[in-house]
């Protein structure tokens, strides 16, 4: 998916998949678990700023200025991909949401200053990059939050490999969905593995928790607990 010159239709077609996948497989719903606490630590009523990171084609964005219309709360997301195309496909998508803006940024030089964001997300991500690189990216997720953040990836199993192996050609014939499903479960983190990571980064409130489908959720909040 993060290839150069990747063919466009083809990774169009690979995003339409993983919105499926992310529908039916918990990525959408484990989020929204997570941030509705989050939702709930913060005074009723006013504007709540969201980050999201590699965004893709922005379905979380999208999913929260839904739930949060349904819950009659008030928020603005900045959704940021590296990806051009990606870039491309979440302005189209998010066409009709006048809360959601997208920008290019790269997840390892984000511009935004200390607190400038209540919570900041990033999903299905950080199996992309090294360990080095996924402790900058929670040092920056803490830095930039005022009020949590959350880390929504797979938890790397070869059950869970198989899983996605099978689901994905038994549904599909685009040949990055084949390719990056069972790979992305085998590159993912463990949770003893993210903890490390977390500590490290020197995180101080988060917590850490597996969920259905081979999810692995961090919760990190400022000021208050992190929820269970």
């Amino acid at each position: 998916m993060d290839r150069p010159g990747a063919d466009p239709e083809i990774l169009s077609e690979d995003l339409r998949n993983l919105r499926v996948i992310n529908r039916l497989f918990g990525g959408l719903s484990a989020v929204q678990r997570s941030i509705i606490p989050l939702f709930h630590a913060m005074e009723k009523g006013r504007e709540v700023r969201i980050l999201d990171l590699a965004t893709g084609s922005a379905d979380h964005p999208i999913a929260l200025a839904n739930l949060a219309r349904a819950r009659g709360d008030v928020i603005h997301i900045t959704a940021v991909d590296k990806n051009p195309h990606m870039v491309e496909i979440a302005r189209e998508r998010t066409a009709g949401y006048s809360n959601i803006i997208i920008e290019q940024q790269d997840l390892l030089s984000l511009p935004y200053p200390s607190q400038s964001f209540d919570i900041v997300l990033c999903s299905l991500a950080i199996h992309h990059f090294s360990r080095g690189e996924v402790v900058r990216i929670l040092q920056t997720m803490n830095k930039i939050s005022r009020t949590g953040y959350i880390v929504n990836d797979l938890n790397r199993s070869w059950i869970g490999a198989w899983t996605a192996w099978l689901y994905t050609h038994s549904t599909t014939r685009n040949p990055m969905t084949l390719h990056d499903s069972h790979i992305s479960v085998l590159r993912a983190f463990t949770p003893d593995e993210l903890r490390s990571m977390a500590e490290e980064a020197t995180l101080r409130r988060y917590r850490i928790s597996t969920q259905p489908f081979f999810r692995l959720i961090l919760v990190g909040t400022h000021n208050i607990n992190p929820p269970s």
